[in-house]
């Protein structure tokens, strides 16, 4: 890997502590600075604010089943979401509509969280 590239992905994942299949990573040169110089860029959908903007990035799910699920209700990388709601069930906009999962199918989603 080019010199660098190890603490862009760290810093881009939002510093994961574990693999997805929960192995322990260890603190790079990135997550030994102080936590308030990294804005966490990529988080999971259940994690933004309510009325949070942001583009889903990516999915980190293992079964199948509950991906296609995601995939047909039109959850895919590059649309626009805003957090509505995370109690008691988490509802979201996607585009032009409106959606209420449970916690689990949002933490699935991640989502490149808008700054503005």
């Amino acid at each position: 890997m080019h010199d660098g590239v190890d603490d862009k992905v760290c810093i881009l994942l939002s510093h994961p502590r574990a693999c997805p299949h929960g192995n322990p990573i260890p603190k790079g040169e990135c997550c030994k600075k102080d936590d308030k110089e990294v804005s966490n860029i990529v988080r999971p959908l259940s994690a933004l604010k309510l009325n949070q903007k942001g583009k889903i990035a990516y999915f980190v799910i293992q079964d199948n089943g509950k991906l296609q699920k995601l995939m047909s209700m039109g959850i895919l990388p590059g649309m626009p979401v805003t957090q509505l709601q995370s109690y008691p069930s988490y509802v979201f906009d996607l585009d032009q509509t409106r959606y209420a999962v449970d916690k689990e199918m949002e933490d699935y989603v991640f989502v490149r969280v808008d700054n503005n």
